[in-house]
Order: structure tokens, then C-alpha cells, then sequence
């Protein structure tokens, strides 16, 4: 019972700083989708958003 009270401020936390995360990500991914004039997110579309937001994918090469 304490270990679960004990848990859920960090869990509020988390959940909010991933919902952040999540929407500067879908906006970004969007924003490259309409660049580009596309109706489909394409995979190139995420990795650029993924690495504006510092999460650079290392073999993102591959799929060029």
C-alpha cells in the first residue's frame, strides 16, 4: 500500500513529461508532412522529427 502512494507522484510525472514530449513530436513529424505537400507521415518524416527533438536514431541511413 505505501510503495503505490509512494509511486504515483513520480508516475503524474512521467505521464506529463511524455505527453510533452509526444505532442512537440507529432507537431514536428506534421509540420515535415505538410512541407513536403504529403498526406501520409512517411518513416523520414518521423526520424526528422525525432532528431529536432535530440533523439537522433543512429541507423536512420538504412531507410534513405
Amino acid at each position: 500500500m505505501w510503495r503505490k502512494a509512494y509511486q504515483w507522484p513520480y508516475q503524474r510525472r512521467d505521464t506529463r513529461f511524455l505527453k510533452i514530449f509526444l505532442d512537440a513530436f507529432m507537431r514536428d513529424a506534421i509540420k515535415y508532412t505538410e512541407d513536403t505537400r504529403q498526406k501520409i507521415i512517411t518513416a523520414m518524416d518521423v526520424i526528422y522529427a525525432l532528431k529536432c527533438q535530440g533523439c537522433t536514431i543512429i541507423h536512420y541511413v538504412d531507410l534513405v
